[in-house]
Order: C-alpha cells, then sequence, then structure tokens
C-alpha cells in the first residue's frame, strides 16, 4: 500500500512564495511592455500630428499664394494686357507673394524664437531660486544643527558636503557609530 505524504507546511509556504514571486515578475514584466508599447503609439500620434501639422501649413501656404496671385491678377486685370506685359506682372506678383510668404515665415520664426527664449530665462530663474533656496538651507544648518545634533532625521543632511560645513568634532559627534550591542561598555 502506497502512502502519499503530504507536503510539510514549510515546503508549501515556500512553493506559494516561489508562485507569488514568479507572479509579480511576470506583472511586472507585463507592465513594462505594456509602458513600452503606450510609450511607443504616443510618439506615433505624435509624428502623425507633427505631419498633419506641416501638411496643414504647406496647404495654407499654397492657398494663400493662391488666393494673392488670384487678387493681384484681378486687381491689374492681367487678361487685358498684352503678353509681354502680362508675363511680367504675374513675375512681379509671385515675387510679391513670395515676399509675403516670407514675411509670415519670419514672423513665425521670431514668435518661436521668442517662446524659447522665454521658456530659457524661466528655466534661469528656477536654477537661481533652486540655488537660494540650496544656500538658505546651508545657512539654517550651520546655524542650528549643532544644537539639535541627535535630533535631526534621515535626510537633513543629503551628502558630504553638507557636513564639510561643520568641523571636525561635529563630524565625529554626527556620524553614525557601530554598537557592539554585547559589549557591556555599551550599556
Amino acid at each position: 500500500q502506497l502512502i502519499l505524504a503530504r507536503p510539510s507546511a514549510g515546503k508549501q509556504w515556500y512553493q506559494r512564495r516561489v508562485r507569488g514571486s514568479r507572479l509579480r515578475e511576470l506583472a511586472e514584466q507585463e507592465k513594462r511592455i505594456r509602458t513600452r508599447l503606450e510609450l511607443q503609439e504616443v510618439e506615433r500620434q505624435q509624428l502623425h500630428i507633427k505631419a498633419a501639422k506641416q501638411q496643414a501649413e504647406k496647404e495654407e501656404d499654397e492657398k494663400f499664394r493662391q488666393e494673392m496671385l488670384a487678387k493681384f491678377a484681378n486687381d491689374d486685370k492681367i487678361e487685358q494686357m498684352n503678353a509681354q506685359k502680362r508675363r511680367m506682372k504675374q513675375l512681379e506678383h509671385r515675387r510679391a507673394v513670395e515676399a509675403l510668404i516670407d514675411d509670415r515665415r519670419k514672423r513665425f520664426e521670431a514668435e518661436k524664437a521668442a517662446e524659447i527664449q522665454e521658456i530659457e530665462e524661466e528655466n534661469e530663474r528656477q536654477r537661481i531660486r533652486q540655488k537660494i533656496i540650496e544656500e538658505e538651507r546651508q545657512k539654517l544648518l550651520q546655524e542650528h544643527a549643532a544644537k539639535l545634533l541627535g535630533f535631526m532625521p534621515k535626510g537633513v543632511f543629503r551628502d558630504g558636503q553638507d557636513l564639510s560645513l561643520f568641523d571636525e568634532e561635529f563630524r565625529t559627534n554626527f556620524e553614525p557609530r557601530e554598537v557592539d550591542y554585547f559589549d557591556e561598555r555599551n550599556w
């Protein structure tokens, strides 16, 4: 007679733990893949929007060109002029239209450059603001850290540079000590 032994509770716990770990890894991997696919979709949409915008700008320029040529032709009644004068007038009109389009393009570029300049100025203001905040933080540390030694939470000192603001005695007292709890001198 064959008796099947039940797995021990520890083994069952371990198997559940391994299964849970695998499920978490699969979920994380699925999440990474989903995120990557979403980013690719967003990038594809942005490229599509950019292409559509460029196409719309080209169509708008062409429409503007045709409208202006028609307007100038109507103004000068090109149909009534002889062939040579007509060609000269059409060439003059094309140049005028191209100058108008070029002027529009320059205004657009100037507006874009102004926007970029504004963003750069804002970034510079933020950098200066962060510098002032950091200087004030260091000043507060210098003024009050010695009084609060032993009561400061983790993260007040970001790095060794913050500690370099203080004298050797403060740094020695601040550095974490390794304590041997089995040594009677530490009690």
